[in-house]
């Protein structure tokens, strides 16, 4: 039996987690984002190639994730799977401390009775705040990560020279290019990703006879998250395929007038259901360890900074 001393109630334990400050939300979100995206981003320049192949404007066949990753490190090196990566560094801090500061302070406002559809909510609440800044961050760095295979549709030397010519042709508006498209991907992934979590976590933390998921062990936190990540990436794929080459093709010549109807009934005319599933695994195997990895060490920054 475990000794009383040292350790919380659940409602303690909420308790404290409401009452910590709510800069540690975004201050160690920052933090886990960018060690997480550093060691995913190869499979997300992937899955990025892989969703616009077919498309009048990109002169490619279709390869599996293997023979991709194998294409890119035999042509480009390591620095073809990091194309882009600057633009992800500039605007992954702001972007994700708005993220993790509305899902911080979404859970506070929301009545504990809410249940499932409170966390869902939750989702919806985060993701309005973080995608103003996520639109622009993802228009860049999928332009940069797929240039290589556009024929001469746009050539970027780096992020800020990508952000100037997107000015320069199409003024601010071309940084927001797809915001609905991107929110039709990540409003339902979010309240998806954020209602299995939470309940994933309870559910695990009762299994393993813990007082509360405040004391899940690491491995449960990246277990949840990973396990979350992957459900709500199969659900929302064909959407995010859609959102991907619509902010890729609106870069080329006639693209500016681009929908995302228009991308969808192109892609449902050239390849059929298969298209919308174009780089599933690459996509899976970016957000479930990035997942797993960003939420582990976000919980346990947010835990230390609770003990300082």
């Amino acid at each position: 039996m475990k000794d009383a001393e040292g350790l919380e109630s659940s409602r303690e334990i909420l308790v404290r987690a409401r009452q910590a400050p709510l800069w540690h939300g975004p201050a160690a979100g920052a933090v886990s984002s960018v060690a997480s995206r550093v060691l995913t981003y190869p499979a997300d320049t992937i899955k990025a190639q892989q969703q616009v192949q077919g498309v009048s404007a990109i002169h490619s066949h279709s390869r599996s994730t293997l023979a991709a990753f194998q294409q890119v490190a035999k042509s480009e090196g390591l620095f073809g799977f990091y194309r882009g990566f600057g633009a992800v560094l500039s605007g992954v801090v702001p972007a994700t401390a708005l993220y993790f500061g509305g899902y911080e302070s979404g859970k506070r406002l929301m009545p504990a009775d809410y249940g499932i559809l409170g966390d869902m909510l939750v989702g919806c609440y985060t993701q309005a705040i973080a995608g103003i800044v996520f639109t622009p961050v993802d228009i860049i760095k999928e332009r940069m990560q797929v240039q290589g295979m556009m024929q001469a549709a746009y050539s970027y030397r780096n992020a800020f020279h990508a952000v100037a010519s997107i000015v320069q042709q199409q003024g601010l508006p071309g940084l927001m290019k797809g915001y609905w498209a991107t929110n039709s991907v990540w409003f339902p992934w979010n309240m998806i990703y954020i209602a299995s979590y939470e309940k994933s976590k309870t559910m695990l933390a009762h299994n393993l006879q813990l007082e509360g998921p405040g004391e899940m062990p690491g491995w449960g936190i990246g277990a949840c998250s990973a396990g979350s990540a992957a459900l709500a990436a199969w659900c929302t794929h064909p959407a995010d395929v859609v959102k991907t080459r619509l902010q890729v093709l609106s870069g080329g010549s006639g693209g500016q007038h681009l929908r995302a109807l228009d991308v969808a009934k192109s892609l449902w005319v050239s390849q059929g259901v298969r298209g919308f599933g174009q780089g599933l695994l690459a996509r899976t195997l970016t957000i479930a360890p990035g997942a797993a990895i960003q939420w582990y060490i976000y919980e346990n920054v947010k835990a230390h900074l609770a003990r300082l």
